[in-house]
């Protein structure tokens, strides 16, 4: 078994910048999960489309809705699914 030695104020400069490294990782996972349920504004704004378009999607179920009282939400997991559905590339 092979020992190194690590002088201490390198040790506390490695601690520090995982921690860093960590807390950067950490906020961009909260950047990119962003919130769990979205408003319709904001999912027709995601999709690029009018609301009135959004509310079409909605009643035919092509994309799932909860409502709460008179508010509609969307799951912003359910607006990426549907975007890479359709997504098309050009060949």
């Amino acid at each position: 078994m092979n020992f190194i030695v690590i002088p201490e104020e390198k040790l506390e400069f490695l601690e520090s910048s995982l921690s860093e490294i960590k807390e950067l990782i950490s906020q961009k996972q909260t950047q990119v999960e962003g919130p769990k349920w979205i408003s319709k504004k904001e999912a027709s704004t995601r999709l690029s489309v009018c609301l009135k378009t959004l509310d079409t999607y909605l009643l035919k179920g092509t994309i799932p809705f909860t409502q709460f009282k008179s508010k509609i939400y969307i799951k912003a997991s359910d607006i990426e699914s549907h975007l890479e559905k359709y997504y098309v590339t050009k060949n």
